[in-house]
């Protein structure tokens, strides 16, 4: 028999995850305890918690600025279940992106393969896998909508060559990556 093309597009759209979700952290922003004398404690519970991805084997992680703001530490959990402590390197709030770094030699790092955004057009399939709700590696599918939108960030800047999907982004989705079928 002929699969449907039903059967063919959840084929891609499972190995699309089974590619990527290696790749797909999830990020908790903690906020330390203070004691009650006022002296900060090593307990730190979650504030938020967002999604990442890896960018290469050296542990360098990217995600939203906003997942990761005003974080006294970071936690980033690995989909084998490894927590391991994040540093933050650098953010940008204009265009809502940070980058953080674990230590690379305690844990197995999966890059994601970067695609070009020239190669991306309206009408074809969006995939974004996060962490929404707390629950690790989700998958949701869409449609891209429109290229070259405006978004303004939560600091009033306007981020240029956005890509507007309609596939959903719930809370905790934030940071993951936005995918094709390839």
């Amino acid at each position: 028999p002929i699969p449907s093309a039903d059967q063919s597009e959840s084929r891609v759209f499972t190995a699309v995850y089974q590619k990527v979700s290696p790749s797909v952290v999830r990020i908790d922003n903690l906020t330390s305890l203070a004691a009650g004398s006022g002296d900060a404690t090593d307990e730190a519970l979650p504030e938020s918690q967002g999604s990442g991805w890896v960018w290469d084997t050296s542990g360098y992680i990217v995600t939203n600025n906003h997942v990761v703001e005003g974080a006294d530490a970071l936690a980033v959990t690995f989909p084998d279940g490894v927590e391991l402590p994040a540093e933050l390197i650098g953010r940008d709030p204009d265009s809502d992106l940070a980058v953080v770094r674990v230590d690379p030699s305690l844990v197995q790092l999966v890059p994601t393969e970067r695609g070009r955004l020239e190669e991306v057009e309206v009408g074809q399939r969006a995939i974004a896998i996060g962490n929404p709700f707390g629950y690790d590696n989700s998958i949701t599918t869409g449609i891209v909508s429109a290229l070259g939108r405006s978004i303004e960030s939560q600091s009033g800047y306007s981020i240029p060559l956005a890509i507007q999907t309609d596939a959903a982004i719930n809370p905790g989705n934030s940071g993951g990556p936005l995918l094709n079928d390839r």
